[in-house]
């Protein structure tokens, strides 16, 4: 695995303000053999029961997702590819929401790092993704992202990324102050755009 500090400056060298879910000259072919690939990997390490998931209006090309019993982890497994800069991510699903306490075993990640060298990635640790994002992009002005973070209930398995946790021995007092989102990497390499 490279280095955190490396992976950052990569992180930020392709950070760049291109609209959509994908730069204007992505290379879709070059992305889908690329993701067959990490599904076969995937498949052959972990066996058959591995699928993709492939959103709408998100920055990442498609997920691989490996059953919890096959990953040996609590939750799936989830390994994303994403569509801005040659980045691959995983982690544990709670839900359909990233896990913030578990991160797959090490032995998960040292085959993600062998597979990401073969496909010419870079495996980004999911705690640099949950770093508070502060690149050249405005997401934060993104008014249907926004949009998307104010309709989250508190029941939402999303709520906690987007939301502080709230001290619980604190009384309200009554005063309300505008909540700000904080952002993460992950919104921006494999998240919704």
């Amino acid at each position: 695995m490279l280095p955190h500090d490396r992976v950052r400056a990569l992180l930020r060298r392709h950070d760049a303000p291109f609209p959509g879910d994908a730069p204007a000259d992505y290379d879709w072919a070059a992305a889908e053999e690329r993701f067959g690939r990490l599904l076969d990997a995937a498949r052959e390490r972990f066996g058959p029961a591995v699928r993709t998931e492939h959103g709408q209006d998100v920055s990442y090309y498609g997920a691989v997702v490996v059953p919890a019993e096959d990953a040996g982890t609590e939750g799936p497994l989830d390994v994303r590819m994403s569509n801005y800069g040659p980045f691959v991510a995983a982690w544990t699903l709670v839900g359909p929401a990233p896990s913030r306490e578990e991160t797959p075993g090490a032995e998960v990640l040292a085959w993600l790092d062998g597979v990401c060298a073969a496909l010419d990635c870079v495996h980004v640790p999911v705690e640099l993704l949950q770093e508070e994002y502060d690149g050249v992009v405005d997401l934060y002005g993104d008014k249907a992202f926004a949009a998307f973070v104010e309709s989250l209930s508190e029941d939402s398995p999303f709520f906690g990324f987007f939301h502080e946790d709230e001290d619980e021995g604190e009384e309200d007092d009554g005063d309300d102050e505008e909540e700000t989102v904080s952002l993460r990497w992950m919104d921006r390499y494999f998240a919704y755009v």
